[in-house]
């Protein structure tokens, strides 16, 4: 559901402006949704904006792993790869390097 309460603070000034063109039948649609809602068009159309906004940056935000793909995932974290001669190197430097207060 649309959500048209401005929030605690008000409603914000609306400044910006932002086209879009379309066709006669997306306008028809646009224009019977706001009429059912009994809210102006623009009204109904920032409110619809900022849903789908909200929703495709929530979906972006993870990632959800397919049950193959988590199966591999935890397969790959039990069983980690052999360190490489570098990183063996870096650790026996880092030991020469580093006194610990044991």
């Amino acid at each position: 559901m649309l959500h048209f309460d401005s929030g605690p603070r008000g409603p914000a000034k609306r400044t910006r402006t932002t086209q879009v063109r379309h066709d006669d039948r997306l306008a028809d649609l646009i224009e019977r949704a706001a009429l059912a809602l009994a809210v102006d068009k623009s009204a109904f159309l920032r409110a619809a904006i900022e849903r789908e906004a909200v929703r495709v940056l929530d979906r972006q935000s993870r990632h959800v792993l397919t049950p193959e793909d988590a199966e591999t995932f935890a397969a790959a974290l039990d069983a980690p790869p052999a360190p490489t001669p570098r990183a063996l190197d870096a650790a026996r430097n880092y030991r020469s390097r580093v006194v610990h207060a044991d």
